[in-house]
């Protein structure tokens, strides 16, 4: 079910139980009130009746009991008199009559009644037997606290103690009304109050189909944005703008939009100083991966074209630097393939780390098979520029491993991460070598010892390294007489190669 249904459903079960017991609570206490009025009316009657009757006349009729004295036919125009003066529309009598307590029992005995009245009482001191308790002796008016049933329908009656002229009690003054006239006034405020509960719900369903369709709609709309987000679409964002917890979440997702965004250009940025392999590593890890210097060891590699300078001097600087763009494409592209980092570019020249800021426990390896490989990946580029009609060019490669300091160097508003030490040195003091000794990789005797059984080293012995005290172990490295690299490619993702 689409959370618009179930708002608007929701929304219209409140309004129908709201409503409901409103209604419920609203009609129980007006007919509560209802009936409460109704009992002060009768009571108020039949106190005020009372008067109309001659205490005399009543008492010798009950002595006498004769229905054609005269003191009967003035009770009786007196009883007839007391309903016709009461005939209102709030309040119905449908039955007056006098009664009089039975010394000798706890029962009432009929005495005289309106005639015209439906009752089933009508002989003088007939025994009247009532369908709810009447106290007895009654001195003071009294109306029946609750409904009783009688002939056709429900009743309610009202007493009242009728005194002679020294106050003493001869008998009651007793009404009836039928509830039929008594509940009109209720049936129409029940009237009333179901128009009312239509007119509720469908005022409930017009405003919840238009509450759901506004939340929906708001709710579409970043949904979509945040598929689309899903998807890649990282420059979408929402536009929704309402005056709501929607527009905080609406701008929360644009916040979170931004900083992906702002997350992938720097994920791209990387990417251009690290491999895809050491981005997603370094992504991965749990530990925050701290910039500040640490002493670690890594393999460095320095490249050098040789005699660019004099090349360079030779063609326009636009061919120049479409060189070098061409040469460092496929340069870089070889690194970042065995997880090397970018450390900088030195005129035509690349500083590059293997081991850093990732550990790599084939460093060594890493960085002998991308010297190779870049190698032979300018072989290519030069058959391809000598087909074109360029200039061919060579290339120096030195490497070495050792334990150097990385971390952030420079100033509060221009920093860059590299690694210093005495290694760092070394391998670009190797990389000069290579000119001198006309060799097209040297490596120390530490990356030496290292990957010695997988590559045929030449034993240069020991080399004098200039601006440095003393002499290094080098060998030097032929890119074009290695054994088959696809095996070694192969078998380097093996957890013993590492055990030389």
């Amino acid at each position: 079910m689409k959370f618009r249904t179930k708002l608007c459903s929701s929304f219209i079960v409140l309004v129908v139980m709201g409503t409901s017991l409103a209604l419920f609570v609203i009609y129980g206490e007006a007919s509560r009130l209802v009936f409460k009025e109704i009992r002060r009316k009768i009571l108020s009657v039949v106190s005020n009746a009372t008067v109309f009757i001659s205490s005399a006349d009543l008492e010798n009729y009950i002595q006498s009991g004769d229905r054609t004295s005269s003191e009967y036919e003035k009770l009786k125009n007196e009883v007839t008199k007391i309903k016709e003066m009461n005939l209102r529309t709030d309040i119905f009598l449908n039955y007056v009559y006098i009664i009089r307590s039975d010394p000798s029992s706890d029962h009432y005995k009929f005495v005289i009644g309106d005639q015209k009245g439906k009752s089933t009482y009508d002989a003088f001191n007939q025994e009247m037997i009532f369908p709810m308790d009447i106290p007895n002796p009654l001195d003071h008016p009294y109306v029946t606290t609750t409904l009783y049933s009688k002939e056709v329908g429900t009743w309610i009656a009202g007493y009242a103690p009728i005194f002679n002229a020294q106050g003493k009690q001869i008998a009651l003054l007793g009404i009836e009304i039928q509830t039929k006239e008594l509940y009109v006034e209720l049936k129409r405020l029940l009237l009333y109050g179901l128009i009312a509960f239509g007119l509720s719900i469908i005022v409930a369903l017009i405003f919840s189909y238009f509450l759901s369709k506004l939340v929906s709609s708001s709710l579409f709309s970043l949904c979509e944005t945040v598929e689309k987000i899903g998807e890649g679409d990282l420059s979408c964002r929402s536009t929704l703008r309402t005056h709501d917890e929607f527009n905080q979440l609406s701008t929360a997702i644009n916040k979170m939009a931004q900083g992906l965004e702002e997350r992938e250009r720097l994920k791209l940025g990387f990417t251009r100083y690290v491999s895809q392999y050491a981005l997603e590593e370094l992504l991965k890890t749990d530990q925050p991966i701290t910039l500040k210097g640490e002493r670690k060891k890594v393999t460095i590699l320095f490249s050098d074209i040789r005699q660019f300078t004099t090349i360079s001097e030779r063609l326009p600087p636009e061919k120049v630097l479409n060189l070098l763009n061409e040469y460092f494409a496929g340069m870089i592209e070889v690194i970042f393939n065995y997880g090397g980092t970018l450390d900088k570019f030195i005129g035509d020249g690349l500083m590059v780390e293997f081991g850093a800021p990732l550990e790599d426990r084939l460093q060594e390896l890493h960085a002998v098979l991308a010297a190779i490989h870049m190698q032979q990946h300018l072989n290519c580029l030069c058959d391809k520029w000598e087909k074109e009609g360029r200039t061919r060019l060579s290339m120096g490669i030195g490497i070495h491993t050792g334990l150097a300091v990385l971390g952030n160097i420079g100033s509060e508003r221009r920093m860059e991460y590299t690694a210093i030490g005495d290694t760092v040195n070394i391998a670009s003091r190797l990389e000069m070598t290579t000119k001198k000794l006309k060799k097209d990789i040297i490596v120390s005797e530490t990356v030496y010892e290292k990957v010695k059984n997988h590559f045929t080293f030449e034993d240069l012995h020991e080399v004098e390294i200039r601006g440095r005290e003393g002499y290094i172990r080098a060998y030097a490295l032929d890119p074009n007489i290695q054994k088959d690299l696809s095996q070694i490619e192969l078998a380097y993702e093996m957890p013993d190669l590492d055990s030389n």
